[in-house]
């Protein structure tokens, strides 16, 4: 027995929509979740500040006074990184000399290896100021360098 054309027309119309019906909860759940919260991209930079290149040495003193060599990677009126000789741990708070000439309060954020993140605390606006001046003149660090921490 032959179909007329709208009869399998219609027939096909119906199979594919009965197979989207299967795939929507599926789309309608993914695209939701996409909603909800979106994952950053490798190109997405969640940082407050632009970073800038710096590699001078560095002394971090740690709360309980010893004083740490390090060499600066980067810098940004938040913070900086660098690499330190010495351990310590994501929390601990430190003072970092000399920083545009200041020392500065900072806190430990990140740490990969024995490169450290940190953060500078309650900086006065002078300091401010100075962090602006010195990275002015400094070359941008790369948005897209995934080793920066």
């Amino acid at each position: 027995m032959l179909m007329s054309a709208d009869a399998t027309s219609s027939t096909l119309n119906e199979g594919a929509a009965a197979k989207n019906a299967e795939k929507k909860p599926l789309e309608n759940a993914m695209n939701s979740a996409a909603t909800v919260r979106s994952v950053p991209t490798p190109t997405t930079d969640r940082r407050r500040y632009k970073r800038f290149r710096l590699s001078v040495p560095i002394s971090i003193t740690s709360e309980d006074g010893s004083v740490i060599p390090a060499i600066t990677l980067e810098i940004s009126e938040g913070g900086l990184s660098a690499v330190l000789v010495s351990e310590l741990q994501i929390g601990d708070l430190v003072k970092v000399y000399p920083v545009a000439g200041e020392t500065l309060v900072a806190q430990v954020r990140r740490r990969v290896g024995r490169v450290y993140g940190f953060e500078f605390l309650n900086p006065s606006d002078q300091q401010v100021s100075r962090l602006r001046e010195v990275c002015s003149r400094l070359p941008r660090y790369p948005d897209s360098n995934r080793m920066g921490i």
